[in-house]
């Protein structure tokens, strides 16, 4: 009887150890989550003054900038905006093919996801040709209509008024899920057998991308899946001409990052999009975690071989 009374004993302390301990655990982790609120509150009040500070300054240089260029909403949203993306794309672009070509810096090289596989440089031309017929003859009518829709269905904002920081991050958490979505749909419908050969197919005759083969696409896939997710969040949002600047920049240079073949500094990741284009079965999204991917289980064999290569 007392060998039962002491097993019991130490079962209720042991028992009593194990429930203290998880008391200090809820707590110890309660305690973390309200400091790291406060201080993210703290770092969005910090954030919120850096912007106001440089916010006063970019104004100044705004005023200047239209000062030189003019304010008329034509000419920024057409001749200005394809201007800066056709500059972009192109001095980006061009960088990394010559690195590519040169195999230069060897640092850099060291980088590359294929790095067995060598550019052909026969099939530059019909690079070069598709490119600038999507951009001359897809893109720019297409700015066109989109200009005169967004100034017919809306009130576009002061253009000489910049907006203000948390209208820029509404704009841009509205913006990223509708590409994200849209690219990702729009994808799989143009990797339907009845699409694909017609279509899509162009962009998979480089099984090893490189940066500038983000706008080799056949010109209805570069509408629908190309322009169309990254423009149709605007008519939701009817975000400043700036916001629209800072937008188009970042899905250009995400485009080329994605297609580039390399993995460079923090830059995301384009190893998904690679292993997309040598499978041509998964991986459809553009984020480098790609949720709908994870939600539809399009990147299974992806993180089975990621998951191979880590326990190496």
């Amino acid at each position: 009887m007392k060998s039962d009374s002491k097993v019991s004993s130490a079962a209720s302390s042991t028992k009593s150890r194990s429930v203290e301990k998880w008391k200090f655990l809820y707590l110890l982790a309660l305690s973390v989550g309200l400091v790291s609120l406060l201080l993210n509150i703290q770092t969005w009040n910090h954030a919120i003054q850096l912007w106001n500070g440089i916010g006063m300054r970019m104004q100044m240089i705004w005023d200047k900038v239209l000062d030189r260029i003019g304010d008329n909403s034509f000419h920024l949203y057409v001749y200005v905006m394809n201007t800066w993306t056709l500059f972009l794309y192109w001095t980006f672009g061009l960088a990394y093919l010559l690195m590519e070509l040169n195999a230069w810096p060897k640092w850099m090289f060291r980088r590359k996801v294929q790095p067995n596989i060598i550019v052909d440089k026969k099939r530059l031309y019909s690079l070069f040709r598709v490119n600038l017929f999507n951009q001359f003859f897809v893109m720019i009518p297409l700015s066109i209509f989109g200009h005169f829709f967004l100034e017919y269905k809306s009130n576009s904002p002061p253009v000489r008024e910049l907006p203000t920081f948390h209208r820029l991050v509404i704009d841009f958490f509205i913006l990223v899920p509708i590409q994200e979505i849209g690219v990702y749909y729009t994808h799989r419908m143009f990797h339907h057998r009845l699409l694909y050969k017609w279509t899509h197919k162009w962009h998979h005759e480089w099984t090893a991308p490189i940066a500038l083969t983000s706008m080799y696409n056949h010109p209805l896939d570069q509408l629908i899946g190309n322009f169309l997710p990254v423009t149709v969040g605007l008519s939701f949002t009817n975000s400043h001409f700036f916001t629209q600047w800072l937008w188009f920049s970042w899905s250009i240079l995400r485009g080329l990052n994605d297609h580039s073949g390399y993995r460079l500094f923090s830059f995301p990741s384009p190893v998904r999009h690679d292993f997309h284009h040598q499978t041509s079965t998964e991986c459809f999204a553009v984020w480098a975690w790609g949720p709908l991917d994870y939600l539809h289980g399009t990147d299974k064999h992806f993180r089975a071989k990621m998951a191979a290569i880590a326990a190496q």
